[in-house]
């Protein structure tokens, strides 16, 4: 019975893991295009660091982009250091994000639904995960 229950998955799960997945993607790219030096990154982030180096910070995204990809990838493989990864970043995330909530009100609003959301699916189905 361990076995078919191993093979499902519910929805949620499904939801974080994709979730942190592209969440990864997107923070990777934005590191690229931070480490590139794009004007467009540059102009746009000088509101938002409050002096934080952006080559720094382009390293930062980069790092954080692919370990929340391999969360997003451990949590679809249902493996517990997915569950923990997935945890941590979606914390981070929230925490991150009431800082910047009065520059990007509505992104921030939407990132921080999200995050409740993958920390709900995460927390509420820990049981389905392999230890």
């Amino acid at each position: 019975m361990s076995e078919t229950m191993l093979g499902k998955r519910s929805g949620w799960l499904t939801f974080a893991g994709i979730m942190l997945i592209i969440a990864g993607v997107y923070n990777g790219l934005s590191g690229i295009a931070a480490l590139s030096n794009d004007d467009t990154v540059a102009a746009n982030v000088t509101e938002v660091l409050l002096g934080i180096d952006l080559t720094a910070w382009g390293w930062f995204l980069l790092i954080a982009g692919a370990l929340q990809l391999l969360a997003g990838i451990l949590i679809l493989r249902q493996n517990v250091w997915g569950l923990w990864l997935g945890v941590i970043f979606a914390c981070l995330s929230a925490f991150m994000t009431v800082f910047m909530i009065f520059t990007f009100p509505l992104w921030g609003m939407a990132v921080l639904t999200l995050d409740i959301l993958i920390l709900y699916g995460l927390l509420t189905r820990s049981d389905e995960f392999a230890s």
